[in-house]
């Protein structure tokens, strides 16, 4: 834990402005392109699409110089730096001397709003007399946040206070400091992360967490894929934890077993696009890992030290398909939602030669089907693995859901979600684990845990106000859960509520995540009683990926 603390300070010393020089505003190549001189380029390729002459990037602050009227935007503006602009030309697909491509400019926007620095990005061409003009265009967020929550559901309250900063110096390098209580444990954490901090293509993060029961701490390194036609892609990661792991039962929110954990995993994964383009692509890749797990009694320091390895290969490929809307996870600004058709399939090779018991396979499936519907968007995820040895299936899980989401009149959205899932020997605390902010809200945490789970959602939202006051987006909410988790052999248990909510957003943040402020009716069950129950949280009641 040591190192990974002095890992955090020298890059926290490092500023990654330092290692890009700022783009000029105009770029024009720096040699002829492929049809001869700059001077001589044509106005079009073979194909007939405009060849891009010149790209011009327009940054705007938090404020725009229409709204600076007042002390508040000008103190807000004052305060924050824009972002560079070679952060922007970074994320560009499109470039001065190649053919304008429609598909490639509605990637590098997804690219730019991924980059959870700015409100609005736009992409427009103009045609001159010098020829085609590609300008992007960025509205800043603010992205230094004072974050307050609290959580509560009953006689349970989960708070924190977080200070945040996603775009430090206008690098879009991102630090955060937080303090959380929740009814398990206090947490102090810090975390650092500069997505292209050495070369402009590899990324830096570091996490620590000082627990009242125990540290974390982990370190990425990663090459990303950072378009769909990109060629490589290497992800690397160390996690360390020593920590303590609580099991729930029964709904009981008293903890009925309580272990030390030691963990220590190193992992790697590298892939290479056999088939790539604006449109999908198809990767062939290979992983590998080592770890180590142990358990012990609390608080007990055990001295078994148990080290595993395993290898394989994976292949995996995407039909691309976004969904550009507004009002899902996020109100106010756009967001992308991935209704790709999208499969994976990986082997891993786990011998008793590199610590297991007894030598074994293990095999991770994964696929979401989705679709544009007339009116909104649909998916449907699955997700298994298993580890099979020479006994059969030593342990395993399988997890299956669906989401639609229809906007059936403007500032009106319907949401509609449900998933259920298998676990076989699940390793402890790794149970599935609804109540609280996650599954039935308005159920306390831990109310339902179990090898077995199921849960579904429904929720209709109004938007009645935008930029109110130049600050807030708010929303009217209607819902009702249902769900539970159970383990195999003993009672299922489950839970209903419905209820009325306020949800609100910081219209001009960078990162505008929906805060609700629910007031649900919770029906009786084996373990709670009926009754009227406040709820505090933000964001959405599921996943929008499947368990992994």
């Amino acid at each position: 834990m040591k190192t990974l603390r002095l890992l955090m300070l020298l890059a926290l010393l490092v500023l990654p402005a330092a290692l890009s020089a700022q783009d000029s505003l105009v770029q024009v190549p720096r040699r002829d392109s492929a049809f001869g001189p700059i001077g001589r380029m044509p106005d079009v390729d073979s194909l007939g699409r405009p060849i891009i002459r010149y790209i011009v990037v327009a940054r705007s602050d938090v404020f725009d110089s229409t709204e600076v009227k007042s002390w508040l935007p000008r103190l807000v503006n004052g305060l924050h730096i824009t972002t560079a602009e070679y952060v922007i030309r970074r994320e560009l697909l499109l470039k001065v001397g190649e053919p304008y491509d429609s598909l490639n400019a509605a990637e590098t926007l997804r690219n730019l709003r991924t980059v959870g620095v700015f409100r609005k990005v736009t992409l427009d061409t103009v045609t001159t007399d010098s020829g085609m003009v590609l300008r992007v265009g960025s509205r800043d967020g603010w992205t230094t946040q004072l974050d307050l929550r609290f959580r509560s559901a009953g006689n349970q309250t989960d708070w924190q206070v977080a200070l945040n900063e996603r775009n430090l110096l206008g690098t879009a390098t991102r630090f955060s400091t937080k303090y959380r209580h929740t009814p398990d444990r206090n947490q102090l954490s810090f975390q650092f992360l500069q997505p292209r901090l050495v070369a402009r293509t590899v990324s830096l993060g570091l996490r620590y967490e000082n627990r009242s029961d125990g540290e974390r701490g982990s370190v990425a390194i990663e090459r990303p894929f950072f378009s769909l036609s990109d060629k490589i892609g290497l992800k690397t990661l160390l996690d360390l934890r020593n920590e303590r792991v609580l099991r729930f039962t029964g709904g009981f929110g008293t903890a009925s077993d309580s272990l030390r954990r030691r963990y220590v995993l190193g992992s790697a994964e590298l892939a290479k696009a056999i088939r790539r383009g604006s449109r999908g692509y198809l990767r062939i890749g290979v992983s590998g890992n080592i770890r180590r797990d142990d358990y012990a009694i609390w608080p007990t320091n055990t001295a078994t030290r148990t080290t595993t390895a395993a290898f394989g290969a994976f292949i995996e490929w995407r039909r691309a398909n976004y969904v550009v809307t507004s009002g899902f996870a996020r109100f106010g600004q756009d967001e992308d939602v991935d209704v790709s058709n999208f499969a994976r399939f990986g082997v891993l090779a786990a011998p008793s030669f590199l610590g297991y018991d007894s030598s074994g396979v293990g095999l991770v499936a994964q696929a979401r089907v989705g679709t544009k519907l007339t009116r909104g968007f649909a998916w449907i995820d699955a997700r298994a693995n298993g580890l099979y040895n020479g006994g059969g299936l030593d342990s395993g899980s399988v997890t299956l859901g669906g989401t639609v989401v229809l906007t059936p009149a403007s500032r009106h959205l319907l949401i509609g979600h449900a998933d259920i899932g298998w676990i076989s020997n699940p390793l402890p605390a790794t149970e599935f684990d609804l109540g609280f902010a996650v599954g039935p809200r308005a159920f306390p945490i831990h109310a339902f845990t179990g090898d077995r789970s199921y849960f579904a959602t429904a929720e209709y939202r109004y938007i009645f106000g935008k930029d109110v006051f130049k600050s807030l987006d708010l929303g009217l909410a209607s819902f009702v859960d249902h769900g539970g988790a159970w383990y195999d052999g003993s009672k299922r248990r489950s839970g209903t509520d419905v209820g009325l909510g306020l949800r609100l957003a910081a219209s001009r943040a960078a990162d505008a995540n929906v805060t609700r402020l629910d007031l649900a009716y919770r029906f009786k069950n084996d373990r709670v009683k009926s009754g009227w129950v406040f709820v505090i949280a933000s964001g959405l009641v599921f996943s929008t990926t499947p368990r992994q």
